[in-house]
């Protein structure tokens, strides 16, 4: 699949590429400026690079006794980040790193180099894609005995694709499947990428419709699973066809047609809610700590759940009183020389579910040049030790501002977040 973007070129018409077995892969391609993308070297106009025609062939099914049937749980979408040692000679196995196109990535796919946030954010707009289906979307490798899909995103080396499946699999019949995107650095591109790669193991084919999904262009800036029926073509140049996946397709539209968002309903259900709720640990400041004015104290946490990474929505109370709400996948704000007092901060988030979690954390503030009780130290011990210890902890120590300059501040007290959720 060629994915077109303004000003850029669009690719020739492919020609065939005999080193590989056409009837086993599906392809995705896009065209992109290759500072656009991360750790992937893609010539900046594929117009003049001979394109590579990987035919689509569906698995078969042999009759409708064969359709799948709604999930009880839903299925898991795993994206790897972490690039992986490609296994031959066994398939297409996610729970394995086995890939019948390992000799295509020369038997190594490497890491995605962009940011956590970046991940994060990328993560996200798939979930949003897929909110209203049973698959869940995970970035830490599922139990083997759970089986997933894996798309391994990250550096696909040299190639004039930005990703590829194996192959069309109609009806889902295989639960284990491993393909490939490039690791672009934007959201809205790189989710697109893993979910057409994915839905081809699903058994869709890509379709004339500029705002779907399974578009073999990027027309839209922000596709989505479409609820109509729109037309199958075979490739990049839009050619119209019959459909490989027919018995699952004529469920919902007549022959030649597909819905890519029923048939994704049907393979695997509506979304099972959330329950599980997320927990929190505030990393800084220590509890029940003492700190002099004047003093910058971060206060960061570590979101856990089953669905992380995700962003929460996070309010942070003191005595009944807001201080401050928010969005964010982690806790990482500032507070710059509240006044003399006892305070008790209650950090609570949220997650896209619903589900709430708590934490709270306890800290003094003393008037300037008091003595903070914190520093003294205990005998026989080093007091360099002591005070390597007070710089681990972040807060009862004098920062510079090249320490904070990742932190925001607000005055007095109030708090401001580093990062907000991408729009």
């Amino acid at each position: 699949m060629t994915r077109a973007l303004a000003g850029c070129a669009a690719p020739r018409r492919a020609v065939a590429w005999p080193a590989m077995r056409p009837a086993l892969l599906a392809l995705l391609a896009l065209t992109v400026p290759a500072t656009a993308r991360a750790g992937v070297r893609v010539p900046a106009d594929l117009a003049e690079v001979p394109g590579r025609h990987l035919a689509t062939a569906p698995l078969p099914l042999a009759g409708p006794d064969q359709l799948p049937q709604t999930a009880a749980r839903p299925h898991l979408l795993y994206v790897n980040f972490d690039g992986a040692v490609l296994r031959r000679g066994c398939g297409n196995d996610s729970r394995h790193d086995c890939s019948s196109l390992a000799d295509l990535f020369h038997g190594y796919v490497g890491p995605f180099v962009g940011t956590e946030h970046r991940r994060v954010s990328i993560v996200q707009a798939v979930r949003k894609d897929l909110a209203d289906f049973g698959v869940r979307t995970v970035i830490t490798r599922p139990p083997a005995e759970q089986g997933y899909t894996m798309v391994l995103y990250g550096d696909l080396g040299t190639q004039t694709f930005a990703g590829v499946a194996p192959y069309i699999d109609c009806g889902n019949l295989w639960d284990n499947d491993t393909c490939f995107a490039g690791a672009f650095q934007g959201s809205n591109i790189g989710s697109t990428i893993i979910l057409q790669e994915a839905a081809h193991t699903w058994g869709l084919e890509h379709v004339n419709a500029p705002f779907d999904n399974l578009h073999p262009f990027v027309a839209q800036a922000t596709p989505s699973f479409l609820d109509r029926c729109n037309k199958i073509v075979a490739n990049t140049d839009l050619v119209e066809v019959g459909g490989q996946c027919n018995l699952v397709h004529a469920n919902f539209c007549e022959a030649g047609y597909q819905n890519s968002y029923r048939e994704l309903l049907y393979l695997f259900g509506p979304a099972v809610p959330d329950t599980s709720p997320p927990t929190i640990t505030i990393t800084s400041p220590p509890d029940r700590s003492t700190h002099v004015l004047p003093v910058t104290i971060p206060l960061l946490g570590e979101m856990s759940d089953d669905l992380a990474p995700q962003y929460y929505d996070i309010t942070i109370t003191s005595a009944g009183k807001t201080l401050y709400e928010g969005e964010g996948y982690k806790l990482e704000l500032a507070l710059q020389d509240p006044p003399v007092g006892d305070y008790e901060l209650k950090v609570r988030v949220v997650d896209d579910g619903g589900n709430p979690g708590e934490a709270a954390v306890r800290f003094t503030i003393l008037p300037e040049g008091s003595e903070d009780p914190d520093t003294d130290t205990n005998p026989g011990e080093p007091e360099t030790e002591t005070e390597a210890d007070d710089d681990a902890a972040g807060c009862r120590v004098a920062r510079t501002p090249s320490d904070l300059r990742s932190l925001a501040v607000l005055l007095p007290l109030a708090w401001l977040a580093r990062r907000r959720r991408p729009r």
